[in-house]
């Protein structure tokens, strides 16, 4: 299943995807901008004060009323974060008004609600004080919740360490101490601010697809959509850097970050993914084998690829003891796939596991619309047949090539404080 291309307005984007294949009709919108410190913290706040009401269903009681009797509609918004963008996300999904009665007159009363909720929020003029002070204070306790978390928390550091000068250090909620200086009235104004003139897109599926586009097009008004944004920086690596910081933790958590100088954009990209799928991203890879089950070194260990800003990120649970050996190991595993010690049988299977991941999608409509993000940003949408050619023609001499370019730049290890010795078991 494709999506077909339009464009709608002033810096809106519609993609359409009009199939019988589900009975729901799912409509995600994204407004992008470029990641920065303040920006960041602000638009974190903005779908938590959505959640909480609108001009015409001011509390989520009555929300819940409304979506209830659009037969149990569903209505979400969130913020991502892909490359060096940060991306406002608005979901609603429906059951398809084929399986309805008056199903024309609810889809447009559905859609109604759902630009309702995402562009109107309750208050005289801005978001409603009461409502925002209670959710920055939710938005700051979640922030310095994330240590709770030490696998979640030994990336964000790790990240933010080796790109602290790059928009991409920025985590996606912002920080704490950013987020309690803001006011309800600088938050409003940057919300209007995203809005009017960022970019904006549009994906529905469903087999109303072509009627939600129309509706929706009548909605979404006013628009000047001129802001432009960045494309990601690329950094070279000098020299590679270490940290360590001691907590109250019984494991250690290990997080090594590599810069690949390949992209979405770029034609190895898809080289490079099979790469990190033959190293640490499934139970076969060579993370896992050697260093897992053979060696008995972690208790988890896995690789990602992060393809729009070009990283690749390995996270390791370990005995705070055994950094040294950990870290040679891990190093030995990318090595041999730089090198080409990749079996035939170790290629086909993560190829085989990619093409089946990316098909599987085709199963949910959110998946269908999520694998396209990074389209998005980079404003070159592939269908799913696409990828899979392009994964199917990738070689071992192409992996090669491609994971040549990792360098190493970070290595980051959270490990138990000094007079708790170094610890044994899970965190």
């Amino acid at each position: 299943m494709n999506f077909t291309q339009q464009e709608m307005g002033p810096g809106v984007r519609l993609y359409l995807c009009p199939t019988d294949k589900f009975k729901t009709l799912t409509c995600k919108v994204f407004i992008q901008q470029d990641l920065q410190p303040r920006e960041a913290a602000q638009t974190a706040l903005v779908p938590l004060l959505l959640r909480r009401g609108s001009q015409r269903f001011p509390t989520t009681g009555d929300i819940a009323r409304e979506l209830e009797d659009l037969y149990a509609a569903d209505f979400g918004s969130d913020v991502l974060k892909i490359g060096e963008r940060q991306i406002l996300e608005f979901h609603f999904q429906m059951v398809d008004p084929q399986f309805l009665p008056q199903g024309q007159k609810l889809l447009r009363r559905s859609l109604e609600t759902f630009w309702e909720i995402a562009s109107r929020p309750y208050g005289e003029g801005g978001f409603f004080e009461p409502y925002f002070q209670q959710e920055r204070h939710n938005l700051v306790q979640e922030l310095e919740g994330l240590i709770n978390d030490k696998r979640t928390y030994a990336l964000v550091r790790c990240t933010a360490l080796m790109c602290a000068q790059e928009p991409f250090g920025i985590y996606k909620y912002g920080d704490a101490d950013t987020v309690r200086s803001l006011t309800a009235g600088e938050v409003y104004a940057h919300y209007q601010k995203l809005l009017a003139g960022y970019p904006l897109d549009i994906f529905v599926v469903g087999s109303q697809a072509k009627k939600a586009a129309e509706i929706l097009a009548g909605l979404i008004q006013g628009r000047d959509g001129q802001q432009k944004l960045q494309p990601p920086q690329r950094v070279e690596v000098e020299q590679p850097r270490y940290f360590e910081e001691n907590m109250d933790v019984q494991q250690a958590v290990l997080v090594m970050g590599y810069r690949t100088k390949l992209t979405y954009p770029d034609g190895d990209y898809y080289s490079l993914l099979v790469g990190n799928g033959l190293l640490g991203g499934f139970a076969h890879s060579k993370l896992f084998i050697n260093v897992r089950e053979k060696a008995s070194l972690a208790y988890y260990v896995s690789s990602s690829l992060e393809g729009s800003k070009g990283l690749l990120t390995i996270t390791a649970g370990i005995s705070g003891e055994q950094k040294e050996q950990a870290v040679e190991i891990i190093q030995r595993q990318v090595r041999d796939v730089q090198e080409g010690r990749i079996s035939a049988q170790e290629l086909e299977q993560t190829k085989r596991g990619l093409i089946s991941s990316m098909r599987s999608m085709q199963d949910n409509p959110s998946s269908l619309v999520d694998r396209n993000l990074i389209g998005i940003v980079h404003e070159e949408l592939r269908s799913i047949e696409e990828v899979v050619e392009a994964i199917e023609a990738v070689t071992l001499d192409s992996v090669v090539r491609a994971m040549g370019h990792l360098q190493l730049d970070t290595t980051y290890i959270l490990r138990p404080s000094p007079q708790k010795g170094a610890g044994h078991g899970t965190d």
